[in-house]
């Protein structure tokens, strides 16, 4: 992860880091990620710096991906990084994130604030060197006053937020939380926050220079919107506002509920492995082809049917004239469930739908499981491409749902790409007796833990 602006020409440097899947499962785009020191918001993706980011190849997925966010979208990508400056300290190449929340709390004199304007926090950092001890400090701290900025205890975020059901994240406003109900405006707050033990609820106090104080418990409940002022439509990854209007809602930093991921997944699936398969792709260049021997000049001169160089002719040729008497190849009619097709080479494995990224073949099944097992899969090789579409705040999406009403964008405009991650691994693909599991569930219909 890096942190835009950190070193003095303003360039960005590593400020923590994040493995890839992280970034699409529970991390990624608009997520809250607490690093040692400091919590950061990862920022867009028309922030991340695409070019230098693997493209992951997966067909069906991309597929999936554009009909749901539209026909722009051109490649899923993996998170940027660069091999070769992976160990590098200086490394530049990472995700872009932000402080924040962009208020921080000093422990020594419990100071609060926010970090702008500069001035009042100073982030300490070795620019790449050990960025798990980057942090940031109060430099007024009276009870640190003779001690280098280096020396000087790390600031911790303030730990309250406020969120809108429209997804809308922003700082708890203190500073309007204190001062409510008080008439004119205070010239210039200055605010501590302190802690009392609690068990239910907040206890902590913000008291400001001036005398009002408040108390955060006061915000908190179903009424505690009432204490707090309209959301202003504060999207922290976009880094922009937009109208908005709505109560809004305590929420505690590092509350599960900030965000939630909006993904796709698909296996990969070998394609155009049998004869059938490689003539049905390439219909459009073998299909009126007049006999035999104008097919194998057609095989021998073009690259796109090369693989079939490796088949006895005569055997192409039948495949062909079988396809054409069927009025040629059948169109799969896609359910968009990418599943079904998962189930469909998994539930009949061949070796003639194998390559070096999926490898399935039926075994025996345990003895005394025959009348529970259909069959045994053992599934040697495996790989998994997982996309991230969106997320949510407050409320998760339902299982498998890509386009939920409440889900947030990735960037600012139309996106051309989406972050993915790939992950390689086997197992065990069961498959269960059907006239059993029928049986079990007109067996369990009635039962009252299912009707409660």
């Amino acid at each position: 992860m890096t942190l835009p602006g950190a070193r003095p020409k303003g360039q960005p440097t590593r400020i923590g880091g994040a493995r890839p899947s992280h970034l699409v499962t529970t991390g990624g785009v608009g997520a809250i990620v607490d690093l040692p020191t400091m919590s950061v918001v990862v920022q867009g993706t028309d922030r991340w710096g695409a070019e230098r980011a693997e493209v992951l190849v997966e067909p069906r997925l991309l597929e999936r991906v554009r009909v749901t966010l539209g026909p722009q979208v051109r490649a899923l990508r993996a998170a940027p990084w660069d091999p070769s400056e992976s160990d590098d300290p200086y490394a530049r190449t990472g995700v872009p994130v932000s402080p924040f929340p962009r208020w921080l709390r000093c422990p020594r004199c419990h100071r609060l604030g926010p970090m702008d304007p500069p001035g009042q926090f100073t982030l300490m950092h070795k620019w790449g060197r050990r960025p798990d001890l980057a942090k940031w400090v109060h430099s007024g701290c009276p009870n640190q006053a003779n001690r280098a900025d280096s020396k000087k205890r790390a600031c911790v975020p303030a730990r309250f937020l406020v969120a809108c059901e429209a997804g809308h994240l922003d700082d708890f406003p203190y500073v309007e939380f204190v001062h409510r109900g008080v008439s004119g405006v205070c010239p210039g707050p200055q605010l501590t926050m302190r802690d009392s033990a609690a068990v239910l609820s907040p206890r902590v106090s913000v008291t400001c220079l001036c005398g009002e104080s408040g108390n955060i418990q006061r915000a908190a409940g179903k009424d505690g919107s009432q204490a707090l002022p309209t959301c202003r439509g504060r999207h922290p990854h976009l880094q922009r506002f937009e109208g908005c209007g709505r109560p809004l809602r305590l929420m505690v930093l590092g509350a599960s509920n900030l965000w939630f991921s909006v993904t796709a997944s698909a296996l990969h699936l070998p394609q155009g492995q049998t004869v059938k398969d490689l003539v049905a792709a390439h219909w459009a260049l073998l299909g009126d082809l007049p006999n035999a021997g104008v097919a194998q000049i057609v095989i021998d001169s073009s690259d796109a049917v090369r693989a079939l160089r490796e088949v006895d002719l005569g055997e192409v040729w039948a495949v062909i004239n079988e396809v054409k008497a069927n009025g040629g190849p059948r169109e799969e009619v896609s359910s968009g469930d990418l599943l079904q097709a998962e189930w469909e080479l998994l539930a009949k494995p061949t070796t003639e739908r194998q390559d070096a990224d999926f490898k399935a073949e039926a075994t025996e099944t345990p003895t005394g499981y025959e009348g529970l097992l259909d069959q045994v899969v053992q599934v040697s090789r495996l790989r998994e491409v997982q996309a991230l579409l969106g997320f949510t705040r407050l409320s998760a999406p339902e299982r498998r749902e890509l386009s939920p009403a409440n889900r947030l964008p990735l960037g600012r405009g139309a996106p051309s790409w989406v972050p993915a991650v790939e992950r390689r691994g086997e197992g065990v693909f069961l498959q269960l007796r059907e006239d059993r599991v029928v049986a079990w569930c007109d067996q369990v219909a009635e039962h009252p833990r299912l009707l409660a």
